[in-house]
């Protein structure tokens, strides 16, 4: 079908991107906004112009960066207290005018990608820039463009490759281009960008594109690719969903291997828990490629919003006890396995070293006091103070929180991670199994295992996946991994179509009443009745979008 696209003035675009810029970009008079006849003129405002772009990558609180939600939410991770958009997916009554904290997602990706086509037709216009600024520049541009099409490929399948700029009049082939097509898009627009970036950065450019990140989001969409859902024998199957390439497995691992052969990063050392959670606060050598922030300018309060009530805080994405539940012990085993030393009484007592570092819990010490998630009278419960803000699930998230920062004084600085070395670890990993290298695939999940003092895994078969699989759940929960692994591996019915649950911790006495002297206990409690459809490995397209294009619209939408 043949449409017309709506395009924007790139007047228009640098209006936004460019409001309250500082005044000492150009030796000139102040601005606030500038024309396209400033930006192709300077290369310090084309510069600026792609600083901007990179806010389309994403943050905290993805895909709604606004907002404290995340998307772990979306899955067997956590439940968030104020929804944010969240229950259409939990529920499953997504459809495609009610997309809830998706709603955005197409057309938000759909605009940064037609402000880079633009960026990229123009950019050789300026004069006076040396090439390997412009290089670099396209580079980065590029690798924004990929994200972009990589967060759309893994939420709708194949969409429309737009590669150029489009004016008012140009007719465009409003089309879904395979997802295969789409891929191989994204790994040749990496490849290239990864030359035209530098191998490491200054420490004043922490944050921009580098050769690290072009290899690492090459790897995860070719790891996406090779995914059972991507497989012509699973549902839906053709051309917009299917990758049918004999070497996927291949492509994966030696992708996964170009990052680690960089021989750049290196995972942190953790000795205790502490060291652990050192890792998500600020810029290390294991970090691949992440977003800085800065205290000065807003941005998500996200020690504020998961951090528990009596703090304070909004204890907004609370861990889910399905999550608690799959830490290990400290001695490697599962709880439930036999001799794991675990009690029901104590549930964590002798937990792995992660557990502690990841989840905040009845009795934790935390930020300076014992938590007190209990009944009646928990300074944590809905006996507290802000008592609508209470943990509903009886546990809170300690994972990327800065518990020296005083959050209602100001903002922290963690970095939100796309990339990090223990990830292309697990991608190596899980490749390596699927292509029968079971040794290695060992190797490298062993890395992860032995990093946090847990015994090495022996297991061999769909016992070997499992460990793969569990590794994942655990090193990389809450950093927006789990909504699409369990759709790539197509086991959401088993994960978040069951109800997410927490505790719920009382004093009763010996009648089992409530008493503030009495014994402390707990119940497992359901906290939100999920549903998962099977046409929910793929987001419907918006309503708006085909309804403008006549675009394919995703089954059972």
């Amino acid at each position: 079908m043949k449409t017309k696209i709506n395009v924007w003035l790139i007047g228009v675009t640098l209006l936004l991107a460019f409001s309250g810029c500082e005044k000492e970009v150009l030796n000139r008079e102040s601005k606030s906004t500038f024309t396209e006849e400033d930006v192709w003129s300077d290369i310090s405002l084309a510069q600026r112009l792609v600083f901007s772009s990179y806010n389309d990558l994403g943050g905290w609180g993805w895909p709604q960066t606004g907002a404290g939600g995340f998307l772990s939410t979306a899955s067997d991770e956590a439940f968030m207290l104020f929804d944010y958009g969240f229950w259409p997916i939990s529920s499953g009554t997504i459809d495609a005018s009610n997309m809830g904290v998706f709603s955005d997602s197409w057309a938000q990706a759909y605009k940064s990608i037609r402000n880079i086509n633009i960026f990229l037709s123009r950019i050789d216009e300026v004069e006076g820039a040396d090439e390997e600024t412009v290089n670099r520049l396209k580079g980065e541009m590029r690798f924004i463009r990929a994200k972009a099409y990589a967060d759309l490929i893994a939420l709708f399948g194949g969409v429309p490759l737009v590669t150029k700029e489009y004016g008012l009049t140009d007719e465009f082939d409003a089309k879904r281009d395979s997802y295969a097509d789409c891929v191989d898009f994204i790994v040749k627009e990496l490849d290239e960008a990864a030359e035209m970036v530098p191998l490491t950065v200054s420490d004043d450019d922490w944050g921009r594109v580098t050769r690290g990140a072009c290899l690492a989001l090459k790897a995860q969409v070719l790891l996406y690719a090779a995914s059972k859902l991507h497989d012509p024998a699973s549902t839906p199957n053709g051309p917009l969903f299917e990758y049918d390439r004999n070497d996927k497995w291949q492509q994966a691992a030696d992708a996964a291997k170009a990052v680690i052969d960089l021989n750049q990063y290196s995972l942190m050392p953790a000795e205790t828990w502490e060291d652990y959670t050192r890792i998500f606060l600020s810029a290390n050598p294991e970090i691949i490629f992440a977003r800085p922030y800065s205290a000065e300018f807003d941005h998500p309060n996200i020690d504020k919003v998961n951090t528990p009530n009596g703090y304070h805080g909004w204890s907004g994405n609370v861990p889910a006890q399905a999550l608690v539940n799959d830490f290990q012990m400290d001695n490697g085993k599962g709880i439930d396995a036999p001799s794991s030393g675990y009690d029901q009484k104590n549930p964590y007592e002798h937990r792995e070293l992660r557990f502690y570092a990841d989840i905040v819990y009845q009795g934790a010490t935390y930020r300076g006091r014992e938590t007190e998630f209990y009944l009646p009278g928990g300074l944590d419960s809905r006996d507290g103070p802000e008592s609508w803000n209470y943990a509903v699930t009886g546990y809170t998230m300690r994972k990327f929180m800065d518990e020296s920062l005083d959050f209602n004084k100001g903002l922290g600085t963690q970095p939100y991670i796309f990339f990090r070395l223990a990830e292309i670890y697990l991608d190596y990993a899980e490749a390596e199994y699927h292509l029968g290298h079971e040794d290695v695939a060992r190797e490298y999940v062993n890395k992860i295992r032995g990093r946090v003092k847990l015994p090495p895994v022996n297991t061999s078969g769909q016992a070997l996946l499992e460990d793969i699989r569990h590794e994942r759940r655990i090193e990389l929960c809450f950093e927006d991994h789990r909504f699409f692994d369990v759709r790539r591996w197509m086991i959401a019915e088993e994960t978040d179509g069951k109800n997410a649950q927490g505790v719920e911790w009382k004093k009763v006495d010996a009648n089992g009443n409530l008493s503030p002297n009495g014994k402390l206990q707990y119940n497992v409690v359901s906290v939100q009745e999920r549903k998962f459809n099977p046409r929910e490995y793929y987001l419907p397209i918006p309503l708006l979008e085909i309804n403008k294009t006549g675009l394919e619209q995703n089954p059972g939408y």
